[in-house]
């Protein structure tokens, strides 16, 4: 079965949430024009979307318990992802601590690929990988200004202005 899908507007934007029976397969933005959607949604997913849009909105939400369908990934990139969704909010890695913590020490560039084509943006935190030197790069809609709002909106986690140092 194909996966479902809606969109829905959030103060960064709108997002298409994907789903299948297993968990959240897809989130990511797009744009004003696209409307695809599926009329009916299970509840969890409305849950999924009502935190979200609250957490966009600025009131932090926990999001590590929506579930999220990795089966389209590679074994690689799917232990990447499960790598960010173990991380704190607030928390920033380089693309050398995720690959060390993946179990692929120096992969670092294929760690940048995994988070390139990250599905679940949000959901698998890749706005929390920073390049050694910066803030890094970002490839999703909405240029490196979108990463640095979701930075910033997991600051009242941490309870500071300084992140915490890397794993």
């Amino acid at each position: 079965m194909a996966p479902r899908t809606l969109t829905f507007a959030t103060t960064l934007g709108r997002l298409r949430l994907a789903w299948t029976a297993t968990g959240i397969c897809g989130l990511g933005f797009v744009d004003l024009w696209d409307r695809r959607e599926t009329p009916e949604a299970p509840a969890w997913i409305h849950d999924a979307v009502h935190r979200l849009m609250a957490h966009l909105a600025g009131s932090p939400q926990e999001l590590r318990s929506i579930p999220v369908d990795l089966s389209a990934l590679t074994p690689f990139r799917r232990r990447v992802a499960e790598v960010l969704r173990t991380t704190e909010p607030g928390e920033r890695l380089s693309y050398g601590d995720v690959a060390r913590l993946a179990g692929r020490p120096g992969a670092a560039r294929a760690v940048g690929q995994a988070v390139k084509s990250n599905p679940t943006l949000i959901l698998v935190p890749c706005h929390r990988v920073v390049g050694a030197q910066d803030e890094g790069g970002w490839s999703a809609f909405g240029s490196p200004a979108v990463k640095a709002r979701l930075l910033e909106l997991e600051r009242p986690h941490t309870g500071t202005d300084v992140a915490p140092p890397a794993r």
